[in-house]
């Protein structure tokens, strides 16, 4: 082998690592990608778990409100009630 042909060979075994070391950098970034692609799905479902918890924490939020609205709405429709027999009652002259 004269020197040309040795300069040939040894460029072309540094070609050879070095397009074997670039196929591994792009197959770590397939993966990454990969997992990127993985954490987006995940992230898109976690976000309708979260929007769900909230709009569960709403409803809890509002029952207390709820439950007050119905007992005050149960005590004047008693007291109007009362009034109204009350009226009725000493009309009729009872």
């Amino acid at each position: 082998m004269d020197g040309n042909e040795k300069e040939i060979f040894e460029r072309l075994t540094a070609l050879e690592s070095s397009y074997k070391s670039l196929h591994k950098r792009l197959d770590h970034i397939e993966q990454l990608v990969e997992s990127v692609q993985r954490m987006t799905v995940e992230m898109q479902h976690m976000r309708e778990d979260l929007n769900e918890i909230t709009e569960n924490i709403e409803n809890i939020k509002s029952k207390p409100a709820k439950f007050w609205e119905t007992i005050i709405t149960a005590i004047l429709s008693a007291c109007g009630g009362g009034i109204v027999t009350f009226i009725a009652t000493k009309l009729t002259g009872g």
